[in-house]
């Protein structure tokens, strides 16, 4: 019997973990890893692992199988100092056939920097840090300068935009994809920006791997998730209308490109998230938008796709395929719940399985979800180990599920 085996057991971080101080379970603390799990239940069958991780380092990591070749850069960080980052290229496909190149990058991996004027004058609370997203751009040249071929041909840039820990719209990121100078841009400044930023990107295939759909701003936006967060609610108030005066200049920026025809016409982002999006004013309101503190809002105005992380790892990592050589899938992970069956990955992962017709097996720590919910979802069984040992529970599931 081969099973089929995916899922982490770390609870998920929220989108745009900013402020600091969201931080994943440390090692050692009763969390069994897929590897943990994969020993345990590797006795009782033929085991396909594939790992699945829609934001932070796991993501990169994720994505070794397709993308071995993994790219050392330095971007500029906050006071001049410098950052040390890591790319993964794939320049073929699984079946080794040429393909345009992709270069895969996590937004996480290099601080916000502080930026003047990126909160603004009267701010509620001067003591808190601006939140730039400078260093994502340096990081996104990078990455559109690795994924060119050999003949200089552009290719396909994939940002994980979660767990970023800047908070400016993008703003900071399209400014220095553009070479501009620190400050707010408005009016004709601002188009002048997103039109170099644009060619910055060379025709790149640019995509946000967004780890939710919150859009940019209003009560579900990013700077009203702050507020659960440890952020003062006048500072997220503040932060809320600072995002809502740059998605303004952004969207007259992005109309006035595509009236003048200058690569602004056309659907911002495919079936992914929203069918069509040709104007400025609805870049804020697109699902995802607010990934990453409004990373997802830049590569939108920069004309790029938003597509649910787990989604864009599922795709490249070939799942649909390994699916149809499996005879079961297990996912692990935290709490079925909300969360799992709506972005998570037991929901991605059932839906494929769903067409495949295999039975999807849920072990998880905590299990909220109800019979109903679970069979809405496709779920075959779920098993929780609460307080007891979660290797007792693997194995007894692994006995249980791999017969014949």
């Amino acid at each position: 019997m081969r099973v089929l085996l995916t899922g982490s057991a770390a609870p998920p971080l929220p989108d745009g973990a900013w402020p600091q101080g969201v931080t994943t379970p440390a090692a050692g603390q009763g969390v069994p890893t897929l590897a943990d799990v994969a020993s345990w239940w590797a006795p009782h069958a033929d085991l396909d692992v594939v790992a699945l991780a829609a934001q932070g380092p796991g993501f990169l990591d994720a994505l070794a199988p397709v993308a071995p070749e993994v790219l050392a850069g330095v971007v500029p960080g906050p006071a001049g100092s410098e950052v040390p980052v890591a790319l993964r290229r794939r320049a073929a496909d699984a079946g080794g056939a040429p393909t345009r190149p992709t270069v895969y990058v996590d937004a996480s991996q290099v601080p916000a920097a502080g930026d003047a004027g990126t909160l603004g004058p009267g701010s509620p609370d001067p003591t808190v840090p601006a939140r730039s997203s400078t260093a994502v751009g340096h990081l996104l040249a990078l990455a559109v300068d690795a994924a060119r071929d050999a003949a200089g041909a552009p290719g396909r840039v994939v940002l994980a935009t979660g767990s970023s820990t800047s908070h400016d719209a993008g703003l900071g990121a399209l400014r220095a994809l553009a070479g501009a100078e620190v400050g707010r841009v408005a009016g004709d400044a601002a188009v002048e920006v997103l039109r170099a930023a644009r060619a910055a990107l060379g025709g790149t295939d640019l995509v946000a791997a967004v780890a939710s759909d919150v859009p940019l701003l209003g009560l579900h936006g990013a700077s009203a998730t702050l507020d659960g967060r440890g952020v003062d609610a006048a500072v997220a108030q503040h932060l809320e209308r600072e995002l809502g005066a740059v998605a303004h200049d952004v969207a007259a920026a992005v109309d006035r490109l595509a009236s003048d025809g200058a690569g602004g016409g056309g659907a911002l982002v495919g079936r992914d998230l929203l069918a069509t999006a040709t104007t400025g004013r609805r870049l804020a309101g697109l699902p995802g938008a607010g990934s990453g503190g409004g990373l997802g809002h830049a590569v939108a105005a920069l004309g790029g796709r938003l597509v649910p992380a787990l989604r864009v790892l599922a795709d490249d990592l070939g799942l649909d395929e390994r699916l149809a050589g499996a005879d079961a899938v297990v996912v692990l992970a935290d709490e079925l719940g909300a969360h799992e069956l709506g972005d998570g990955t037991v929901r991605e992962v059932a839906a494929r399985a769903g067409r495949h017709a295999l039975p999807v097996v849920v072990v998880a720590r905590s299990v909220v979800a109800g019979r109903r919910e679970q069979a809405a979802a496709g779920l075959s069984g779920a098993y929780a180990w609460e307080d007891g040992d979660p290797r007792a529970l693997v194995e007894r599931v692994a006995r249980t599920w791999s017969r014949g």
